[in-house]
């Protein structure tokens, strides 16, 4: 079964398809674009700096801890080696778990600190985020500006165009270290 539609249907809607849109001129605003590097901005602005010097230090303290973790284990493991001749099999299988659920346990311990270092990284760059973003929005404001794109999405733009200092001058003002929490882990 064939569907026809009247031929005014089809050049009803052939007329509208072919017709460009047309707002009332005076509604639209002219497009004022500039550009943010929000790469570089991450990159040198000190809030961000101080988040990953913050997250380094954390870091050290529990590659510090983890280490001495790993030398009682290895020490164990010594020792375990050596009892193996001296103990039954019975004695020897039940020490050899016990130094397995060891390992297991300092392996979570590891997954949850490197859970925690995560969630305090994207807490603090988040806090950074929305500080940047109320600061572009303000400077682009100033300039009169209705389009803020990204640099890396731009193939050439005009130097005067380009926020980048101004916001990141502001950015290291208003917000130049944030306190990163990390949350307990576990040991």
């Amino acid at each position: 079964m064939r569907i026809r539609l009247p031929i005014t249907t089809l050049a009803l809607g052939a007329l509208l398809v072919s017709t460009p849109f047309r707002a009332d001129a005076a509604s639209v605003p002219s497009p004022i674009v500039v550009v943010v590097d929000l790469q570089e901005i991450q990159q040198e602005a000190a809030a961000y700096k101080n988040i990953q010097q913050q997250l380094d230090t954390q870091r050290g303290v529990y590659q510090k801890e983890i280490a001495a973790q790993e030398e009682k284990l290895r020490s164990a493991e010594q020792e375990l080696s050596r009892q193996r001749t001296v103990l039954s099999p019975e004695a020897f299988a039940q020490k050899r778990q016990e130094f397995e659920t060891q390992v297991a346990e300092i392996q979570r311990a590891v997954q949850d600190r490197r859970r925690s270092l995560e969630l305090a990284h994207d807490e603090a760059v988040n806090q950074v985020r929305a500080a940047l973003l109320k600061i572009v929005a303000e400077v682009a404001g100033e300039k009169d500006a209705n389009i803020v794109l990204a640099k890396q999405q731009v193939l050439l733009v005009e130097k005067s165009l380009d926020l980048t200092q101004t916001v990141m001058e502001r950015l290291n003002a208003e917000l130049p270290s944030v306190k990163v929490s990390i949350p307990n882990a576990e040991n």
